[in-house]
C-alpha cells in the first residue's frame, strides 16, 4: 500500500514530507530521497532541525523556513515557499519551491504539517566554487557563533515560548535545546523583578499595533547570575492582524549598565557633597559665566541663586584682587583671594578665602573653572581673640619667669645655707664614729652610725638641689681630667659602706684587668655613681645582691650595676630619667626620694658624651643600670 501511495504522490509532487505537532518526521517520500540524497530511515522520528542541518540549508534559509512553518501553525492555512536553497552531497545547489500545508484532526486542532516540493532547479557548480561556498558558510557560522548577539524566534504567547535560538545562548549557560524542547520558555529566564514590566511593554506594543520592540532588562543565567540585556525585536502578525511571533535579538549589556550605575552613584555622591558642603561651591564656563552653585554660596554672597547663576565673573566683579584671582584660571593656573570681599550682587561685606581651579578638557581646551569660597569670619574672630589671649599668656609667662628665677635663687641660697652646717655635722660625726675623740660603747657607736648615714643622705639631697639650681641658671661647670672609673667605683662603694652593711647586702665585682682611664669630672662622676648605687641599695631587699661589671667595648668603658631588687615595669622605663619622676606615689612613700637622682645621672653622663640606660624584666625581677663612657 505504501508503495502505491508513494507512486501516486510522486506523480503529483517531486517530493513530499510531513512532521507531527512536535516537529518529528512521520513521512519522507522516495522523491525526497532523490532530491536530498537522504534516506527515509535516517529521517523518520528525527526533529525537523536535524533535517535542516543534514540538508545543509544555506545561511538564512533555516530561519525563513521556520518563520513560514510558524505562520502555518498559527493561521492553520497553507503557505508557499520559494527558492529554498541547499547543497547536495554531490556539491549541487538545489533551489526548491512548494507548499507548507497544516494537518488538522477532526476537531480542527493542529497536528503537524506537510511540505511539498513542486519544483527543483539544479545548478551545477564547480568544485572550487562549492568549497568556497562551504568555507564562506562556515566562516559566517563561526562569526555568528562568536558574536555577542543571540538570535531568537518567540511565539506571541504568554511569556514567549521559543521556537528558535542561536547557539551562542551558551554565553548565559543555556543550550538551544533547553528552549526548543519546551523545558524553558523565555519568560523563565527574565529576572522576576523585571518580568512584569517586560510583559506590560509587550502587551502595550501588541495593543497599539506597533511592530518594533526595544527594551533593556535583566535575565538570569543558568548559574542564577544577573545579567543585563538589550532586546531588539520585530512583531509579525497574522492575516487578521493578530500578534503571531517575534523575531529579534538580545545582547549582553551588563558591563555598560554597571558602568552607568557606578557613574550615577558617583554623581549622586558628588551632588551630596556639592549641596551639603560647608563651603560655597560654584562652576563657571569658558566665558566666566557662573553655571551652577550650591546653597552655601547663597549665604556667603547674600544673593539668591537666580542672581548668582548667570553672573559674569570677569565683568561683574568689582574687587580687582578677586578679579585677578579669577583670571588665573584662564591662564591655566590656580587663583587665590583672601580678605574682606564686597559682594557685587548684595554689597554684603564678608571675610572670605576663595580658591579657583581651571577645568581643562581632554583636548586641552579650557572649559571654565571651579570656585570654592569659605566664610572665614569665625576664624578671624578666633585669631583676634587668640591675640588677646597670647598677650595675657606672655605677661603671665614673664611673671612666671620672674618667680622661677626667685625660686632658683632661693633654692641656691637655701642649699648653700644647708651645706655649710651639714659639712660640720658630717665631719664631727665621722670623727666621733671613728673614735678619734674617744672610745664609744656599742650603743653609742650605733647611734653615731645612724647620724652619719642620714647626714650622708642629707648631703646627697643638698648636692642634688645645688646641681639642679646650677643647671637652671646655666652655671654648671665641669673640670675634665684623666680619671680611673675603677677607682671612682671603689670610692663610691666605700662611701656607701654603712648603708650596704645595714641591709646586709652582698657586693660582687667583675672588673676586667687594665681598664683604661677616661677624661672626666671626678666629682660629677662620683655623684652620678653614688646616686645609682644608692638607688640599688634603696630598692634591694635585705640580704640581696649588688654586682658591678666593668669592661671595655670598642671605644667605650661599659659599667653595669645589677641588683635583685623590686625591678621596674617595662612601660615605666622610658620616663625614669625625667626630672622629679617617681614610678608611683606608694613607692615614694615607702622608699623616699625626690625623683632627681636619675635625671642628674643622665645630665652628667650626657656631658661626658656617654650613654645611660636601664633594663628590667619586670617587677621583682631586679634591675640592670648600664653606663657607657668614652675612653
Amino acid at each position: 500500500m505504501k508503495n502505491v501511495l508513494d507512486k501516486m504522490l510522486s506523480n503529483l509532487y517531486k517530493g513530499i514530507w510531513a512532521v507531527d505537532a512536535n516537529n518529528k518526521f512521520i513521512y519522507f517520500s522516495r522523491g525526497m530521497e532523490d532530491i536530498t540524497g537522504i534516506s527515509e530511515e535516517r529521517m523518520i522520528g528525527k526533529d525537523i532541525k536535524d533535517f535542516m542541518e543534514v540538508a545543509q540549508l544555506c545561511v538564512g534559509d533555516e530561519t525563513h523556513f521556520t518563520e513560514l512553518s510558524l505562520q502555518v501553525k498559527d493561521k492553520l492555512k497553507p503557505t508557499r515557499y520559494h527558492s529554498l536553497s541547499f547543497l547536495t552531497p554531490e556539491g549541487n545547489l538545489n533551489l526548491l519551491s512548494g507548499h507548507i500545508i497544516p494537518m488538522l484532526n477532526g476537531s480542527d486542532k493542529y497536528t503537524g504539517f506537510i511540505c511539498t516540493v513542486e519544483n527543483v532547479s539544479e545548478q551545477n557548480i564547480r568544485e572550487k566554487t562549492f568549497k568556497d561556498m562551504i568555507t564562506s558558510k562556515k566562516k559566517l557560522e563561526d562569526i555568528y557563533k562568536n558574536s555577542p548577539v543571540v538570535a531568537f524566534l518567540w511565539t506571541a504567547e504568554k511569556d514567549w515560548p521559543v521556537e528558535f535560538v542561536s547557539d551562542n545562548i551558551t554565553q548565559f549557560g543555556y543550550t538551544p535545546e533547553d528552549f526548543t524542547s519546551g523545558n524553558l520558555i523565555y519568560g523563565d529566564i527574565v529576572h522576576p523583578d523585571d518580568l512584569y514590566f517586560v510583559r506590560n511593554d509587550v502587551t502595550r506594543l501588541e495593543i497599539e499595533g506597533r511592530q518594533f520592540f526595544s527594551k533593556e532588562y535583566r535575565i538570569l543565567t543558568r548559574a542564577e547570575e544577573t545579567r543585563w540585556v538589550a532586546e531588539r525585536s520585530l512583531l509579525a502578525s497574522d492575516e487578521d492582524g493578530r500578534p503571531s511571533y517575534y523575531q529579534g535579538i538580545i545582547i549582553d549589556v551588563t558591563d555598560r549598565k554597571l558602568a552607568e550605575q557606578a557613574l550615577l552613584e558617583t554623581e549622586k555622591k558628588f551632588r551630596l557633597i556639592f549641596e551639603n558642603s560647608p563651603l560655597g561651591i560654584f562652576t563657571f564656563d569658558k566665558d566666566g559665566i557662573i553655571t551652577h552653585c550650591n546653597d552655601n554660596i547663597v549665604k556667603i554672597m547674600g544673593a539668591s541663586k537666580d542672581k548668582i547663576i548667570g553672573l559674569n565673573m570677569l565683568r561683574g566683579i568689582k574687587d580687582q584682587k578677586m578679579k585677578d584671582a579669577v583670571k588665573q584660571v584662564f591662564a591655566r593656573k590656580t587663583g587665590h583671594f583672601e580678605g574682606k570681599y564686597v559682594s557685587a550682587l548684595s554689597q554684603k561685606v564678608t571675610p572670605i578665602k576663595a580658591d579657583y581651579s581651571p577645568n581643562i578638557a581632554e583636548d586641552d581646551s579650557i572649559l571654565g573653572g571651579i570656585g570654592v569660597i569659605e566664610d572665614i569670619t569665625a576664624r578671624i574672630e578666633s585669631e583676634e581673640a587668640l591675640k588677646k589671649y597670647a598677650e595675657e599668656l606672655a605677661t603671665a609667662n614673664e611673671e612666671l619667669k620672674s618667680l622661677d628665677q626667685m625660686k632658683d635663687r632661693f633654692l641656691s641660697n637655701v642649699s648653700h645655707e644647708l651645706k655649710t652646717p651639714l659639712t660640720s655635722i658630717k665631719g664631727y660625726t665621722e670623727l666621733i664614729y671613728d673614735e678619734s675623740l674617744g672610745a664609744l660603747n656599742e650603743h653609742q657607736k650605733e647611734m653615731e652610725r645612724t647620724v652619719l648615714r642620714n647626714a650622708n643622705r642629707l648631703k646627697r639631697l643638698v648636692d642634688s638641689l645645688l646641681y639642679i639650681s646650677r643647671v637652671q641658671s646655666g652655671n654648671i661647670q665641669y673640670m675634665f681630667e684623666p680619671v680611673s672609673v675603677v677607682e671612682i667605683v671603689e670610692m663610691t662603694l666605700q662611701d656607701l659602706k654603712i648603708q650596704i652593711e645595714d641591709k646586709k647586702l652582698t657586693v660582687e665585682k667583675d672588673i676586667a684587668d687594665n681598664i683604661p682611664i677616661i677624661n672626666g669630672d671626678r666629682d660629677k662622676l662620683t655623684d652620678m655613681l653614688t646616686n645609682i648605687v644608692d638607688n640599688s641599695i634603696k630598692f634591694t631587699p635585705e640580704g640581696g645582691l649588688l654586682k658591678f661589671t666593668i669592661k671595655e667595648e670598642d671605644e667605650f668603658i661599659h659599667i653595669v650595676l645589677k641588683d635583685n631588687g623590686i625591678g621596674i615595669p617595662p612601660d615605666m622605663i622610658p620616663m625614669l630619667f625625667q626630672r622629679f619622676y617617681q614610678i608611683d606615689a606608694s613607692r615614694t612613700r615607702k622608699y623616699g626620694g625626690t625623683g632627681l637622682g636619675l635625671y642628674i645621672c643622665k645630665e652628667i653622663v650626657t656631658a661626658h658624651k656617654g650613654e645611660i640606660w636601664v633594663k628590667s624584666e619586670g617587677e621583682n625581677k631586679g634591675t640592670e643600670m648600664h653606663i657607657q663612657l668614652p675612653k
